[in-house]
């Protein structure tokens, strides 16, 4: 094959570069958390605890509010304000649970997909104020479910573990 500073011409191959061989990659930290409210029981004393979720891909996926922590900010003050701004609920940090790690590939409105390497901070978020909502451009629905609930309707496993860890913690 002869190697040319040129395009190839129509139905010639393209030269050994393939789309993969010229992806790109970066890294991304977002932080979020198990959110949670406890409710009186009727006729005893108990308390119920339920967790806010919220769904995107058109439903398709239930997970924990996170975000992007954004410039000047850590990883406490960002997974408040990105739970305020997806829910529309005021939260203050009780303890953090766990760090999670994967990677994915981002095909976005780009013409090379670019790998990502992503890491998310999860805190145990008691509600304060504010009110369940899906107004955020960024989520297709809310829910308050309880823990169990949580359990099976996570998509992700390290987001079900951070609800496991919080299920603990309320023992």
């Amino acid at each position: 094959m002869t190697y040319s500073s040129r395009p190839p011409g129509p139905g010639q191959p393209l030269p050994f570069t393939t789309r993969a061989s010229r992806r790109t990659s970066r890294r991304s930290h977002s932080a979020g958390g198990v959110a949670y409210r406890l409710l009186e029981s009727k006729g005893d004393c108990s308390q119920a605890v339920q967790v806010a979720l919220i769904t995107t891909t058109r439903g398709s996926r239930w997970q924990l509010p996170k975000g992007r922590l954004e410039a000047g900010e850590d990883a406490v003050q960002a997974a408040v304000r990105e739970v305020e701004e997806e829910t529309g609920l005021q939260t203050v940090v009780e303890l953090f649970l766990r760090t999670v790690y994967y990677s994915y590939t981002d095909t976005y409105q780009r013409i090379v997909p670019e790998t990502v390497h992503k890491q998310v901070d999860f805190y145990l978020l008691r509600v304060v104020g504010g009110e369940l909502s899906d107004l955020s451009f960024e989520v297709d629905g809310v829910l308050w479910t309880t823990p169990q609930e949580a359990l099976e309707r996570l998509t992700f496993a390290g987001e079900r573990e951070c609800v496991r860890q919080a299920l603990e913690h309320w023992k």
